[in-house]
């Protein structure tokens, strides 16, 4: 287990770990390391006998603020096959709970990231929004089928066309998250909620998890698939390359 570096394993008690993204230099965005990283402890997390439940956590600031440049400039170089899209899979497919500790902001890919685990914990004052188009892009990671199955169509067209950018309180009524407490509390609720879990039987943990994550497992793969083909029209758009340019430094500041 390394203490640091951008990625941090930490071994609670009862079978708890943290996973916390911790790419402070990069605010937490989706690069090629920050993602490889994450599902290299996936699957060795996945394989360990002493885990019950994962938390995942990011900085206090940023959860994690979506795809980085270079992923997006993989994508305007016809790479439409990119390595985030492994991760929702790799959250579903995970064989025990994942409580997610949304601390700080999630924007795009980061908050549809959030959404693949099986319980959220969301920051009051933070801001959460999914910021696809503002780039120039359709949604991605299968936020067109997921969404509208948490919120209904109609919340998940508000969030996905005006891509408004929300605080936490604002999203309570919409139970987009399990829990919208004040900041300081986000990290003890998402304990509890762990120390609850890891009471239970492990294999009846597994036997749960894959069954609650086998139909959001068949809405993502029908998200990815209509995604693909869009994401294929907009990266071909010569426009896009100059709106990424133009909005994406900006996009990625939240306050």
């Amino acid at each position: 287990m390394k203490p640091s570096g951008p990625i941090i394993v930490r071994p609670h008690e009862n079978g708890i770990f943290e996973l916390k993204m911790n790419d402070l230099e990069n605010g937490n965005a989706l690069s090629e390391k920050l993602t490889s990283l994450l599902i290299e402890h996936l699957d060795e997390l996945s394989q360990r006998s002493d885990v019950k439940v994962l938390i995942l956590t990011g900085l206090p600031t940023v959860f994690c603020s979506g795809a980085s440049k270079e992923l997006l400039d993989d994508l305007l170089d016809g790479h439409t096959h990119v390595k985030d899209l492994e991760l929702p899979s790799k959250f579903l497919e995970f064989p025990l709970p994942i409580i997610v500790a949304l601390e700080g902001h999630a924007t795009g890919g980061g908050l549809a990231l959030a959404m693949y685990g099986d319980i959220t914990v969301a920051s009051e004052k933070s801001r959460y929004g999914f910021n696809f188009m503002d780039l120039g892009f359709t949604p991605g990671m299968g936020m067109t089928t997921l969404l509208p199955q948490i919120v209904g169509h109609h919340f998940a067209s508000e969030m996905l066309f005006t891509t408004k950018l929300y605080r936490g309180r604002e999203l309570k009524p919409q139970n987009l998250f399990n829990h919208v407490v004040s900041h300081n509390e986000v990290q003890s609720v998402a304990f509890e909620q762990a120390q609850r879990i890891a009471e239970k039987p492990v294999h009846a943990l597994r036997l749960l998890k894959q069954a609650m994550a086998r139909p959001r497992l068949s809405a993502l793969q029908t998200g990815l698939d209509q995604e693909h083909h869009m994401h294929g029209s907009c990266f071909n758009d010569p426009e896009t390359l100059d709106i990424i340019n133009e909005n994406f430094a900006s996009q990625k500041t939240v306050s």
